[in-house]
């Protein structure tokens, strides 16, 4: 996630601009939209060359500048090694900003002007932000804050400035929470964390006149980053990934996205899609680097699926591509050491731990000391055979065989998540209620978060069985609101819910 998109970015209205009315109209605006469009599906280079050419056609619009800002910001952001590009943002930023105030000294009550003012301090607080310069962040935000409400008080009515206050009120009232970095935010005028995500996901539905796609973006990072529901994330990047297949970020993202919520499968799927449009040269953003971070992502999918073999080759293609940065050659070997743990190979195992830790990348450093200093006990990779041998046998339709080799599993490795789900279940089936509760209670407290929903359905039954229904309806509750991907997990909830008592109307996730 880039930092700097929250707490700044702002839009303009389709209202009185600082041109004359006739010079600066919806097929204007309607061009802006298009060439701030070309940023979203990777085209970076078409996107600044249309929009300075839109620019030189509309000199005294500040809407312009501000977006040519907001694109060089985006690309910026894609290299955070790099700086050369934050001189040019700030400046073009600062044009319009000039822009705005003389439009404004003309007529104070211009209100395309007001907007863009507001928009330009906040791609401003988003660079700064981005580079971790808090002070002029917050002073940027500030600006921005003040330019938007003065417009709402001079009576604009815009969806794209419903949008920037949303923005401001959301992080205002989050940032300081998660980031004690950010304690600076609480001597400010405070945000409202559910009124400005109701801003938010207002416009990523549709009618702001530029940020439609920019508020799906932002509605992606609040739901997955901040809030921590990957269902309501999920529908976000699904929708960013089909209207822009250009740039690879979305499906790349998808692909994560799907891995979290156990969606393992899927996300190969869209992984290998990536590789194959690399393969093909089917599109000039799918270059090398993005296949082989898509392999990476891939083999990490098949390693959660309990297919090491394939993870493994995967995880080579991944680390066979050249100049593969140090974080996609860590997951890579990452994947490498934990597919020879589970099929029994130690040694080779703890060189691939090894090689990961070296490259340096502290994420995948740190799990790589991490599993040289706790090797995967011969009990677990016995159960996680046994495992893949019954995820196998599901997939075959043959469940009889899937639920035997799961509850082997289980007495071989009693502590292993997925096999206490299905003595939980079988507990269940069996009429033990008692025990299936007891099982499926610790489950949802400790056990990988993709499984925690089959866990409450299942503690949801044994408390019903139980006659504690008021207990179960909170249980399905929690079911219905996160399925984790799974439409007939929130279905089976929903049943339930209605057989005692509490109609429900299934949800649209969005």
């Amino acid at each position: 996630m880039a930092l700097g998109i929250g707490l700044c970015l702002l839009a303009t209205g389709r209202l009185a601009a600082a041109a004359p009315a006739a010079a600066i109209g919806k097929d204007a605006d309607a061009a802006y939209r298009a060439g701030l469009g070309l940023v979203y599906d990777g085209s970076f280079a078409a996107a600044e060359a249309r929009l300075a050419e839109l620019a030189s056609e509309q000199p005294a619009d500040p809407v312009a500048p501000y977006l040519q800002a907001l694109a060089l910001e985006w690309r910026l952001e894609q290299r955070p090694d790099q700086r050369a590009l934050d001189p040019a943002v700030l400046a073009l930023a600062d044009r319009a900003l000039a822009l705005a105030a003389a439009a404004l000294a003309r007529d104070p009550a211009d209100a395309r002007a007001l907007l863009a003012r507001g928009a330009a301090h906040g791609v401003k607080s988003r660079l700064f932000l981005f580079r971790w310069e808090r002070r002029s962040a917050t002073r940027e935000a500030l600006d921005m804050r003040e330019a938007l409400t003065q417009a709402r008080a001079r009576g604009v009515r815009s969806p794209d400035l419903d949008f920037g206050l949303g923005l401001y009120d959301y992080y205002a009232d989050t940032l300081p929470r998660f980031f004690r970095l950010f304690a600076f935010l609480l001597g400010i005028p405070g945000g409202d964390r559910q009124r400005g995500l109701e801003q938010v996901a207002r416009a990523a539905h549709g009618g702001s006149l530029f940020h439609d796609d920019e508020a799906r973006a932002q509605m992606y990072d609040i739901e997955s980053y901040f809030e921590h529901r990957p269902d309501r994330a999920l529908p976000w990047i699904r929708e960013l990934r089909g209207r822009y297949p250009g740039w690879p970020l979305w499906g790349l993202k998808l692909a994560g996205a799907l891995s979290e919520l156990g969606l393992f499968a899927e996300s190969a799927a869209v992984a290998e899609a990536i590789e194959d449009t690399a393969a093909r040269a089917r599109h000039p953003n799918y270059g090398p680097l993005a296949a082989a971070m898509a392999a990476a992502l891939r083999a990490e999918a098949l390693l959660l699926d309990l297919r090491p073999g394939e993870a493994r080759a995967e995880a080579r293609r991944a680390l066979g591509a050249a100049d593969t940065p140090a974080w996609v050659r860590g997951r890579a070997l990452l994947v490498e050491g934990k597919s020879l743990e589970l099929e029994g190979q130690a040694a080779p195992a703890r060189e691939a731990y090894a090689a990961a830790e070296a490259t340096g990348d502290p994420p995948c450093a740190r799990a790589a000391r991490e599993a040289l200093a706790a090797p995967l006990p011969a009990a677990a990779a016995s159960a996680m055979g046994l495992l893949a041998r019954a995820r196998r046998a599901a997939e075959n339709g043959d469940p009889a065989a899937a639920r035997r080799l799961c509850l082997e599993a289980h007495a071989a490795f009693p502590r292993g998540d997925e096999g206490r789900l299905c003595a939980a279940q079988e507990d269940l089936a069996a009429g033990r209620a008692a025990r299936a509760e007891d099982l499926a209670r610790a489950l949802v407290a400790d056990a990988a978060p993709w499984l925690r929903p089959e866990a409450r359905l299942v503690l949801a039954a044994a408390l019903e069985r139980r006659g504690r229904a008021a207990e179960a309806v909170t249980e399905y509750g929690r079911v219905w609101e996160e399925p984790y991907g799974r439409a007939d997990r929130r279905t089976r909830a929903a049943d339930a819910l209605r057989r005692l008592g509490r109609p429900v109307t299934l949800p649209t996730d969005r």
